[in-house]
């Protein structure tokens, strides 16, 4: 197979996620598609550091994460990441999981893309990257108390929609 073909497989077989990737971190489909674009074209160029051991959809997802990381340290709300005061931080009991409401993803990726973008940023990292809170906080450039305020902060602001959403069905 050639190289060429070889990408264009990849890129049909992977580029719909590697948008899903980008758009949880940047809560916009027009500017998650263009990075999950530089993304894949970064991954071409770099082909040469993907290791025999790992899948190239692990590879490329990665990939995406770093690039929508990118993007969102040079956004205003993110340059200035100040720590978050931790009083008023309390962990609630999920009441939405006791009742058994079950909602879609898209439902969740909308409400998550509502977050505050420091808060999603460090909820995605945490969540769905299984980052610790240590290298969030290496590569936020913050405490690990602050990624864990904001883990928390994003988790209460998340149970609270999720429960709005319960109460009306």
């Amino acid at each position: 197979m050639k190289k060429e073909e070889f990408w264009a497989k990849q890129y049909r077989r992977h580029i719909a996620k590697m948008v899903g990737v980008c758009y949880r971190y940047v809560a916009d489909w027009q500017v998650a598609e263009d990075l999950a674009q530089d993304a894949f074209l970064t991954a071409m160029e770099k082909s040469g550091t993907l290791r025999f051991w790992e899948s190239i959809e692990s590879w490329l997802t990665r990939i995406a994460v770093n690039q929508a990381l990118m993007y969102l340290r040079n956004r205003p709300e993110m340059v200035a990441l100040e720590e978050e005061p931790m009083d008023a931080v309390e962990d609630q009991p999920d009441e939405v999981a006791e009742n058994k409401v079950e909602f879609t993803q898209e439902e969740l990726l909308k409400l998550i893309g509502k977050l505050p973008t420091k808060q999603r940023t460090v909820f995605n990292l945490y969540a769905v990257e299984h980052c610790p809170h240590a290298k969030i906080a290496e590569t936020l450039g913050i405490s690990v108390a602050n990624s864990k305020v904001l883990l928390t902060r994003a988790r209460a602001e998340l149970q609270q929609r999720l429960k709005v959403i319960a109460m009306k069905r």
